[in-house]
């Protein structure tokens, strides 16, 4: 009965997330693969609970074993969609449906009503043994790979942003893939370990059923809710668009960043008059100050390229955006530490005046450039003032 109300539960908040994404005022493609996702996990609530009525039309290995085949590779996709803001669907992603097409053909043409793939008979010594691991491999690498490619793609993405942004958002950062995809390994390492003490029991001794109804239930709350509430990131960053001024797109290619660099090289007589340039615009205008500024709009302000201005500081200066930028604002922080005008305000008041917007932020830069913290730093600032003062 518990089991059955999961069920249903998630069949319901699949659809309707489905739904509530398709009305969208803007429908992106990477919603759309997100809505193929959830359509999915209904597909295997849908297929599990009618099974016992109409097994001829709804097979329940084809529910365990082949549906989740595809969840891993939505996810990935739906990433590498949303990242690269596509606008159109490249053919050969259709790829990433092989494993799920493959193993889902050769069990309907020679395993169907042949081989179980309950956890129980799993290690059961018969003539399927080797399909029963050859599937479980298939399912156990597809989980571990996705998991890895999405992972190494968001970091990736990541490492580009401190390129381009002086400050740190959640919604830019997609840091609630890293959720959802620790959800996804969880539920599916606990669906394994409890498989595995069924199978080497050779009885039910926990309900598999009902943990995977949970999990994926869950999983289908949070995709809905974080999917929902993902603006496109083209408010941020430019939609790819050949009409569109390339400094405008960030760069996450990065064999097209290369032949950019090679393209666009600063001449050596340059360097030095440039660097002049940007360290007189950033003591004399304070940029730095906007908690949004980014690298296209200080190299509007330098009437210079982005690419010159990220080279400039990579290969001249040895800082990425984000370290530059911000440096300039924990030495703002520090100069206002000593001004008795700031004494009034907290210390995070005082960052949000320097143009850092996060607490964590601040004080991870805060450290990372002084060796203290804010407040030990503010702290021995005030002893060694006091100490000038008796000298006196």
């Amino acid at each position: 009965m518990i089991s059955e109300s999961i069920l249903y539960i998630g069949l319901a908040q699949s659809l309707f997330a489905a739904f509530v994404l398709a009305t969208k005022k803007r429908v992106m493609l990477s919603d759309k693969i997100l809505i193929a996702c959830l359509l999915t996990i209904a597909l295997k609530f849908v297929v599990f609970s009618f099974h016992q009525q109409h097994s001829e039309f709804f097979d329940l290995q084809f529910s365990m074993g082949m549906i989740p085949l595809t969840f891993g590779p939505f996810l990935y996709l739906y990433t590498v969609y949303l990242i690269e803001r596509r606008t159109k669907f490249e053919y050969k992603d259709l790829l990433h449906t092989l494993p799920f097409i493959i193993l889902t053909t050769l069990y309907f043409l020679f395993f169907k009503d042949k081989v179980d793939f309950t956890d129980v008979q799993y290690f059961t010594n018969d003539q399927y043994l080797w399909v029963r691991v050859l599937y479980g491999l298939a399912y156990f690498s597809s989980i571990v790979t996705y998991t890895v490619f999405t992972l190494l793609r968001l970091r990736k993405f990541r490492k580009k942003l401190e390129e381009q942004f002086s400050y740190h958002s959640t919604q830019i950062r997609l840091l609630w893939l890293n959720f959802i995809f620790g959800l996804f390994v969880m539920l599916f390492l606990i669906y394994f370990i409890t498989g595995g003490v069924n199978a080497f029991s050779y009885e039910e001794v926990i309900d598999t059923d009902v943990l995977s109804h949970m999990g994926l239930t869950v999983i289908a709350f949070a995709v809905s809710y974080f999917g929902l509430r993902q603006p496109s990131l083209a408010r941020w960053i430019p939609i790819r668009d050949e009409s569109i001024d390339p400094d405008l797109e960030i760069d996450i290619d990065e064999e097209e960043n290369d032949d950019k660099k090679h393209r666009n090289r600063i001449a050596e007589d340059k360097v030095k008059g440039l660097r002049e340039k940007l360290k007189g615009h950033m003591i004399s205008s304070k940029p730095y100050l906007d908690p949004e500024l980014s690298l296209y709009q200080l190299a509007s302000q330098l009437a210079i390229t982005k690419s010159e201005l990220t080279e400039l500081l990579n290969e001249h200066i040895g800082k990425n955006f984000f370290s530059f930028v911000n440096s300039y604002r924990v030495e703002e922080v520090i100069e206002k530490f000593s001004d008795p005008e700031y004494d009034n305000l907290t210390i995070i008041a005082i960052a949000y005046e320097c143009g850092f917007n996060s607490k964590s932020t601040f004080n991870s830069l805060f450290k990372q450039q002084t060796g203290q913290t804010p407040s030990e730093f503010k702290k021995n600032l005030a002893k060694i003032v006091r100490e000038k003062e008796t000298q006196q």
